[in-house]
């Protein structure tokens, strides 16, 4: 995603790099320089912030080493946790070194791999797979027998033709795991969906048993494959992750 600059509105750059803030300062500070009989004014407000933004005086000049204010940036992740401005914690590091960071995507990685584990053995017990046959309502647009297509709903015969492991992890949050394909016309887009709640779920889970939660689609013929399984899986890798900062 390309930056935006809150301060032009133009894309390419932000605030801090925006070329007309830069050109305005230095339009401002030639304007106290004028004023102080032709001497760079260091002490003046806008030559002071132009020096500070760009390390030179309004004459082009270079000001002296240490002059240009160094910008003092705090680490994303940590400005999530402890707030933005924090006074401690935050400003040694950045986001790619954060220890906290790294933690959080161990441990998220460790709960995922105990998941999968569990996960795996319902699989194996259901025997829910690629292949597996489903069938489920759908609408679309249908013949209706008189050589025109209309919009309606038709129960359709299924098959999993593919599983989003990456997204299968301790979070999943009722992703479209499962995607399907249409077995009388293989060329139809056909939605995609949940895993079934009893394999995704064990019973001592919140979610397990309750209608809201359900699959949309009834499973037919549980000989389904686990093939596409990448390798690493079951380690708690292949992580696709949201983070909370």
């Amino acid at each position: 995603m390309a930056r935006h600059c809150n301060e032009c509105w133009q894309t390419g750059h932000n605030k801090r790099t925006c070329p007309k803030l830069t050109e305005r300062y230095l339009r401002y500070a030639k304007s106290e320089t004028e004023d102080n009989d032709g001497i760079v004014n260091t002490s003046g407000y806008w030559t002071r912030q132009y020096i500070d933004r760009t390390g030179k005086h309004p004459d082009g000049s270079k000001a002296a080493a240490g002059t240009k204010k160094k910008q003092k940036r705090q680490c994303t992740w940590c400005k999530g946790v402890y707030g933005e401005y924090h006074d401690v914690e935050g400003w040694d590091h950045n986001r790619r070194t954060c220890q906290r960071r790294k933690d959080w995507h161990a441990e998220f990685k460790q709960e995922a791999a105990k998941y999968r584990r569990d996960l795996l053995e319902r699989l194996k017990k259901t025997g829910f797979g690629i292949g597996t046959l489903v069938r489920r309502k759908e609408y679309d647009y249908y013949s209706d027998g008189s050589g025109h297509r209309a919009w309606g709903e038709q129960e359709r015969l299924l098959m999993v033709a593919s599983i989003d492991w990456s997204n299968l992890h301790q979070k999943t949050n009722r992703h479209e795991i499962v995607r399907f394909r249409d077995i009388a016309t293989p060329a139809r887009s056909a939605n995609g969906d949940r895993m079934p709640l009893a394999v995704e779920c064990d019973e001592g889970h919140p979610y397990y048993g309750r209608s809201y939660y359900q699959e949309g689609y009834e499973t037919l013929s549980p000989s389904g494959s686990l093939a596409t399984m990448p390798e690493g899986w079951l380690d708690g890798e292949v992580l696709n992750v949201s983070e909370p900062y």
